[in-house]
């Protein structure tokens, strides 16, 4: 997001010398300033009210380009040299110092207001944020199945722009610069080079943006490359705008007029109306969440541009009058404090009162709130900062504030989080006398002279959100698959390494069969097998049987993957419990199970692990371990006999059924700590940790089987 500007103040990507929200000559645009204010006051009361977004996140990120671009073409006109790095310095000297403080203080209200599942992901958004890459953690979270159940709305969610602006602010000077050096040596014009660019950036943006957004939106809609058009769009109309506004100047001189602001054209008074009314709607008429960034986006920016061509009309009518009345000022002063910090004090609240939108009286403070709050970051921090002369007199010293922000605020957090991963590394170098897990249930068990009856539970509740089963390398050598999607089963395919030549065992079907395998892989390890990893969030395997093109995929890839590798055994599941709590084969089990025997291969048939009805970790940390209402019974469906039952017994050999759903809800209790180990991290699955405890138990129900390692 732009910072704040007035009159008198320069905008991001301006430099100090440079008046504010300017055309060519310098003179203030009114109406983009409160165009800014308008827009964030939309984000505010979209949010907030309407659980939505309007679209002037959009208008921030086109008017930014349309500043910038301002900054480096006045420079040009004067013959100045572009110094990228100068501008970079005194940009992120404007921009980080309220972020930082925010950062902070989000971090904070985490700390104070949330649980401790809560804490390691903030801490992780706030480094993101600072380093304005936030929108790849974003992605990163939302494509990562296992990531994605950590934790609700993020308190930095909305740093996804910024960051994205960040790296725009970035690359945009290195491109103008090109642009320029190039139309030099050539003799050519370097606002035409500029454009030539510019149009070179945004053809292929907005191809990607389109296909993007139609086939991976939740990606697209974080992703800097599909955004990368809208900057371009906005830097074009900055070059193009300049350029019309002196033409239709020249017309008037050459026809002995003169423009009369008292008479503006009215075309111009409607033309601002109509960008204002298609900024208003964008909103309310379009899925801005679900559908943009594609073509679609172009709805909010064309509402801006037209608003910007209209330009100050004077008009008592006229949206810049507006615009640029007191509260439209004022909103426009604040509007870069009141977008970092509207976002934090609404997530923060629904995720204490445990609701998904505020009522309209705490909407309402809500709102109040972050006027209060982003009137007082900008009085205190964002212009005495922004106007500070020691920092604004050499670009290095811009330079040295931008680093001192950085380190002031990255190192409370990277200090946090190495606390928390201390903490939890100290609780495991005692977990066999203080966190036995599973091992309680065996009747021999003895508890640990050393035990010490206080210590937590394990995984701590703030790095439970971390404690899935990972495969620890690639596949390599002849391990590597050689068919069907081969990168995507490249990506899939990881292992982690027994004896040279051993045994293999391979691990497929979705994110609960991969938590069981944390109980495998150590037995494994113990007898010198290789542990293979073929996992596809939500996915069973079942080649014979259409699930979704995605798992139909998966399945057909893998059952090619294993004809390739023949391996000693593989786990799967047999059975499969559904949301419903109701348990049915999986499909086409009947023929997978042979296909697979006939290589030579051993299956472990897996019955299907509980599904819960309480979510354990915020429960706990709520209400206690101890607490009753903590628990879930384990589903009737699992309590009867196995329904594949009839079909394992085909082929006593090759097929070892295993059931360990008496492991996880002894008694038909599901526990959320057994042995002072937290059994699930969610309603779906159950923890590494716990998992591993159950190692022994699994040995021996495998070994009684008939499974030999």
């Amino acid at each position: 997001m732009p910072t704040t500007t007035s009159s008198t103040t320069p905008a991001p990507g301006t430099p100090p010398d440079s008046p504010a929200v300017s055309t060519h000559a310098g003179r203030f645009r009114p109406e983009l300033h409160g165009l800014r204010g308008l827009a964030i006051g939309l984000v505010v009361l979209y949010h907030v009210f309407f659980d939505r977004v309007s679209g002037g996140v959009d208008v921030f990120l086109f008017l930014s380009s349309f500043l910038l671009v301002g900054t480096f073409t006045r420079r040009i006109d004067r013959g100045l040299p572009m110094r990228p790095a100068a501008y970079w310095a005194r940009t992120f000297k404007r921009l980080l110092p309220p972020t930082a403080v925010v950062a902070l203080g989000t971090l904070g209200a985490v700390y104070l207001l949330l649980g401790q599942e809560r804490w390691m992901p903030a801490i992780t958004d706030a480094i993101g944020s600072l380093l304005h890459v936030e929108n790849w953690v974003l992605i990163q979270r939302g494509v990562d199945y296992y990531a994605a159940e950590e934790t609700g709305a993020s308190p930095f969610q909305h740093f996804w722009s910024l960051s994205i602006q960040g790296q725009v602010f970035l690359l945009w000077p290195l491109l103008i610069a090109a642009a320029v050096l190039i139309a030099r040596v050539l003799r050519r014009s370097p606002r035409a080079a500029m454009a030539i660019v510019f149009l070179a950036v945004l053809i292929p943006s907005f191809v990607w943006s389109v296909h993007s957004t139609a086939t991976q939106q939740e990606i697209a809609y974080f992703d800097t490359f599909t955004r990368l058009w809208e900057f371009a769009a906005g830097s074009l109309l900055g070059l193009a705008l300049p350029w019309w506004e002196r033409r239709a100047e020249h017309r008037l001189r050459a026809r002995g007029r003169r423009r009369r602001t008292e008479r503006p054209a009215l075309w111009r008074v409607l033309l601002g109306w109509v960008g204002i009314a298609g900024l208003v709607s964008c909103g309310l008429l379009l899925d801005v969440q679900g559908a943009f960034p594609g073509w679609v986006a172009a709805w909010p920016l064309t509402a801006a541009a037209l608003v910007l061509v209209a330009g100050t009309t004077g008009h008592r009518l006229g949206v810049d009058t507006l615009l640029a009345t007191g509260p439209g000022k004022l909103l426009g002063d604040i509007s870069y404090g009141l977008y970092l910090v509207h976002w934090p004090i609404l997530a923060i609240y629904l995720a204490v009162t445990k609701t998904d939108r505020a009522s309209v009286g705490a909407g309402a403070l809500i709102i109040l709130a972050s006027l209060v709050l982003a009137w007082l970051l900008t009085r205190f921090v964002d212009t005495p900062i922004r106007r500070w002369s020691w920092a604004n007199a050499r670009a290095r010293r811009s330079g040295l504030v931008v680093l001192c922000c950085l380190a002031l605020a990255i190192a409370p957090a990277v200090g946090a989080r190495e606390h928390l991963l201390g903490v939890q590394r100290e609780a495991a170098a005692r977990a066999v006398a203080d966190n036995p897990g599973a091992r309680v249930l065996d009747p021999d068990f003895q508890q640990h002279p050393d035990a010490d009856p206080s210590a937590a539970p394990l995984p701590t509740a703030a790095t439970i959100g971390k404690d899935w089963f990972t495969g620890t390398e690639p596949c390599t050598g002849d391990l590597v698959p050689r068919s069907g999607n081969v990168e995507r089963m490249t990506e899939r395919c990881a292992i982690r390494p027994g004896a040279e030549d051993g045994p293999v065992l391979v691990s497929i079907g979705n994110s609960r069969i991969e938590q069981f395998t944390g109980a495998l892989a150590p037995i494994a390890e113990r007898e010198g097998w290789t542990v293979i990893t073929l996992w596809e969030g939500g996915c069973t395997f079942a080649p014979d049987a259409q699930v979704s093109p995605v798992c139909d995929e998966f399945s057909a890839d893998t059952m090619a993957y294993l004809r390739q590798i023949e391996p000693d055994a593989v786990v799967l599941h047999s059975t499969f419990l559904t949301p419903d709590l109701e348990e049915g084969l999986v499909p086409g089990i009947d023929r997978t199970l042979p296909a697979i025997t006939a290589l030579g291969t051993e299956v472990i048939a897996l019955r299907d692990q509980p599904r819960l009805t309480v979510e354990p970790v915020p429960c706990v940390e709520e209400k206690g371990a101890d607490d009753p209402s903590c628990a879930s019974p384990l589903p009737e469906d699992l309590a009867k006999e196995r329904p594949d039952a009839e079909i394992l017994a085909r082929d006593r050999e090759h097929l070892i059924p295993l059931e360990v759903n008496d492991l996880i809800c002894p008694e038909g209790t599901c526990s959320p700590v057994i042995g002072n180990v937290r059994v699930s991290l969610d309603d779906d699955h159950i923890t590494r940790t716990y998992a591993e405890s159950m190692q022994d138990a699994v040995d021996a129900r495998l070994r009684e089987a008939g499974f030999r390692w």
